[in-house]
């Protein structure tokens, strides 16, 4: 069995995210937490976040650009 490698998101991408997440949601951002995140290219994170109970996903790249960000 081979292991399959998940590259998680640098935490200042994900912190970005989690700022977008609040601005868009409304909520505190310090109520929201970044649950799991993954790479699906070479240039973009997926990051899931808990926004104050609210299931949120934020695309970010390495640039540190947020993409988008919606509920999940």
């Amino acid at each position: 069995m081979s292991r399959t490698k998940v590259e998680t998101a640098p935490a200042d991408l994900q912190l970005l995210c989690a700022d977008a997440a609040a601005k868009a949601t409304g909520v505190d951002s310090t109520k929201i937490l970044p649950v799991s995140s993954s790479k699906i290219d070479p240039q973009t994170y997926q990051v899931e976040l808990d926004a104050g109970g609210k299931k949120t996903s934020c695309l970010v790249d390495t640039e540190g650009n947020v993409k988008s960000v919606q509920p999940a």
